[in-house]
This record gives C-alpha cells, sequence and structure tokens, in this order.
C-alpha cells in the first residue's frame, strides 16, 4: 500500500518545483508532508490559525509534524469570530494561503479521493449543473492536490505504516456541517446496503464526465485574468448556454467556491441587469465596469509584498531610462526615489490639473473607473502631493517635469493572462 501511495503521489508532482504545503494538524496533510520531504527538493508548511475552539491544539500539532520532518513552518493568524461558519474560515484560508506563496511556489492541499466524493455529492445537493459533477480538480493554476486518487482508509494505514503523528480535527464529528453529515450518515448508509466502494463508484462517473465533457471551452480566450481580478465581456454571456456555466464553475472555484451554484448566479444576472455590485466571499466582489463583468479581490489587488514594488492588480509600475514619447502611462519624474511613492485613494484626495485642484474621484470617474475599481487603482505621489493617475492624468507638476526632460521614468503597462489554464 506504501508503493501504490507513493507512486500516485509522484504521477501528480513535479519534484523539482517548489512547494508549500497547507498543514492542518489532521492525518491527510500530514501524509502529504512526508511525501513531499521525502521526494521533494524544496518545500516550506503553512498553518492558518482561525482562531476557533481546538485551533490551537492543531496549530501546535502542525508545527511538531513540521519539526518532525525538518520543514519550515509558518503560522497565519486570523481575526475570525469563535464559531465562524465552514464557509467564512475556507475563505479566509484560500486567501491567506495564496497571499503568503511566492510566484515561483504551487499549494499543496492533502485532499483525498474520500473528500472529492464528498464535494460530489454536496454539488448535487445544492443544485449543481454537469460541471459540477466533475467535482474537484487536481490542479488549478498554482493548487496541486497530489493525493486526489487516494482514499482516506488509505492515507490512514499509511500514517500508521510510516508512524506518522497527527490530530483528529473535533469539528469532523460535527453534523451540523453538511460534509460531516453526508459522510458519517449518508455514506454509511449507503455502504451498509450496497456491496462495492461507493468511493470507486463515483471516481468511475466523475472520470466519464471529465472524459464526456469538452476539455476546452472556447470562450475561455475572451477571459483574462491578474492578481485578484477576472473578466469577460458581457457581450458573450448568455446563461442558456451550457458553455457558459462551465466557465462560470471554473470562475467559481478559482476564487475559493466550490463551484457556482443557482443563487450564485442569480447575483451575477443582477450584477448584469442593475449594475450594483455583489460579494461572493468575505473578499471576492463581482461588478459591473462598462462593457465587463469583473470578479475582484479588493486585498490581492493592492497587496504589496515588497517595500517599492509597484504592482497594483493587472497595472504593473517600473521604473526606465527614458521613453521614446510621453503619455498618461508613464511619468518623468525627480531621480530622488524615495520621495515617489503609491498608494490607493483616499476620501478628499486632490490632483491639481489646469490651475485647479480637481477631486481625484471625480476624475476617475470621468474615465470611467468607477465603484470597486476606483477603490483599487493607485495614485502616484510626490512628497504628500498626488501627480500622476496611472493611465487617466498627470497633474500640472508632473507635466512640469516632463517639459525639463527629465529621464527619471515611471511607465504603466496593463499585464492580463489567459484564464485558459484553468
Amino acid at each position: 500500500m506504501s508503493n501504490q501511495i507513493e507512486e500516485k503521489f509522484l504521477l501528480n508532482i513535479d519534484i523539482e518545483k517548489k512547494y508549500v504545503i497547507a498543514l492542518s494538524g489532521g492525518v491527510d496533510s500530514a501524509v502529504l508532508a512526508h511525501l513531499a520531504k521525502k521526494y521533494c527538493k524544496n518545500v516550506r508548511t503553512l498553518f492558518v490559525n482561525h482562531n476557533q475552539k481546538h485551533s490551537n491544539e492543531l496549530e501546535s500539532q502542525a508545527e511538531h509534524i513540521a519539526s518532525e520532518f525538518n520543514l519550515e513552518f509558518v503560522s497565519l493568524q486570523t481575526s475570525l469570530e469563535p464559531n465562524s461558519s465552514e464557509t467564512q474560515m475556507r475563505n479566509i484560508r484560500i486567501n491567506e494561503l495564496y497571499l503568503n506563496i511566492e510566484e515561483d511556489e504551487y499549494l499543496l492541499f492533502g485532499h483525498t479521493l474520500s473528500d472529492k466524493v464528498e464535494t460530489f455529492f454536496l454539488n448535487i445537493f445544492r443544485g449543481t449543473h454537469l460541471q459540477g459533477l466533475k467535482s474537484t480538480p487536481h490542479r488549478v493554476n498554482r493548487t496541486l492536490r497530489p493525493l486526489l486518487d487516494v482514499s482516506k482508509e488509505e492515507v490512514i494505514a499509511y500514517a500508521e505504516i510510516n508512524k506518522i503523528e497527527y490530530l483528529n480535527d473535533e469539528t469532523n464529528f460535527n453534523q451540523e456541517i453538511n460534509r460531516n453529515w453526508i459522510r458519517n450518515n449518508i455514506f454509511k448508509e449507503v455502504q451498509e446496503r450496497f456491496t462495492g466502494s461507493l468511493e470507486e463508484k463515483v471516481k468511475q462517473i466523475i472520470s466519464e464526465v471529465e472524459y464526456l465533457l469538452p476539455q476546452n471551452i472556447p470562450i475561455l480566450k475572451f477571459v483574462k485574468l491578474s492578481k485578484g481580478y477576472i473578466e469577460l465581456p458581457i457581450s458573450m454571456i448568455n446563461f442558456k448556454n451550457p458553455e457558459l456555466l462551465s466557465l462560470f464553475s471554473l470562475i467559481g472555484k478559482a476564487i475559493g467556491l466550490s463551484g457556482m451554484e443557482s443563487k450564485d448566479l442569480e447575483k451575477i444576472k443582477e450584477v448584469i441587469r442593475t449594475g450594483k455590485q455583489t460579494s461572493f466571499t468575505s473578499e471576492w466582489y463581482c461588478i459591473k465596469s462598462s462593457s465587463l463583468l469583473i470578479f475582484i479581490n479588493k486585498k490581492l489587488w493592492v497587496e504589496q509584498k515588497k517595500q517599492h514594488e509597484f504592482n497594483y492588480g493587472y497595472l504593473n509600475l517600473s521604473k526606465h531610462p527614458s521613453v521614446p514619447f510621453y503619455n498618461n502611462w508613464n511619468i518623468a519624474v525627480p531621480t530622488q526615489e524615495e520621495r515617489i511613492l503609491t498608494r490607493t485613494l483616499k476620501n478628499g484626495d486632490k490632483i491639481q490639473i489646469n490651475d485647479s485642484n480637481q477631486k481625484v474621484s471625480e476624475v476617475m470617474r470621468s474615465f470611467g473607473i468607477r465603484g470597486l475599481m476606483r477603490e483599487v487603482w493607485p495614485v502616484v505621489l510626490l512628497e504628500n502631493e498626488i501627480i500622476w493617475i496611472p493611465g487617466i492624468r498627470k497633474s500640472d507638476k508632473a507635466l512640469d517635469f516632463q517639459k525639463n526632460d527629465f529621464s527619471h521614468i515611471i511607465v504603466a503597462s496593463v499585464q492580463k493572462d489567459k484564464f485558459e489554464s484553468y
């Protein structure tokens, strides 16, 4: 059995890449940490403390597991209220983990075949479309689940054989949680009534659905994404099109949902109809901006990991010695770099244009930057004075720098990647 699990693990992993294990203190992630340490060259661990009743016990066990395998361990603290819901904890967990991995790292989860089958039934009971029957994928962008073909029983047996210590999460026995109710009641009764492994039967169904559904969704080429940002043209949206429903299921998973339920699609329809924004998780919002439907995570969009990093979502600001011509996407500035700051909009911000102080919010609005997009759009300051709204306007002072031919240039560019890897 040990060799079978290790073989399945190696089929779903590239041992040369850098990995971060979402360590929970439970058996799944403990076995994953053991395998990753055994075969991979660059591994570290992250633990998310949900601030719940048994969170500190799980953190202590997770730290012990990391220490046993000589792996770097970092605990991410949250400010969740006690007795928070599973959905709240999942959303915070996903956000915190993604905020703490580097661009060349891949996030590993210890989800098993048992988790995949449970998700299959959860999706059915919630009212899924056909795409939801594919359940949990092995890979979504930089998230991998290398144990997804291994049952929970196999994982527990592997832990016992290899003397891997772990802690049982007490919440797994809470019947108020739908996943636990399915696992502890429905699965148990089905296994008692019917012969054969329920997991293997459902696995076969999932495999057939994955085979029969088109692997390439043509509409994907119109969808773009960046850090904390996903967009698609409203003109492409037809809710009677099964292809679009499959696409929204993928987008749902990308923003931390298990998929898109009927109630989620109704929220999207309302955004398109009224132009009012809506939220899907504690961080992800859906808005209508001009001809685009946009999903945006404010925290991810404005996150700056390094002190002098000028990246805001799909807006990348970089330093250049010179440019062939000037426009609103570049600006000449004095050479004293420490005087240049970037941030997002604050109440009362103004910029001097044509010898008059104008509200930055009004300038943005006139260029179609409204609502949530206005909240995340950067401004550039020189000694606390706003001199540039990238892609929109420069202040009188900035235009003076330009006339004096300063060669120290900041250039703003838009970088949106294809969504097709999902």
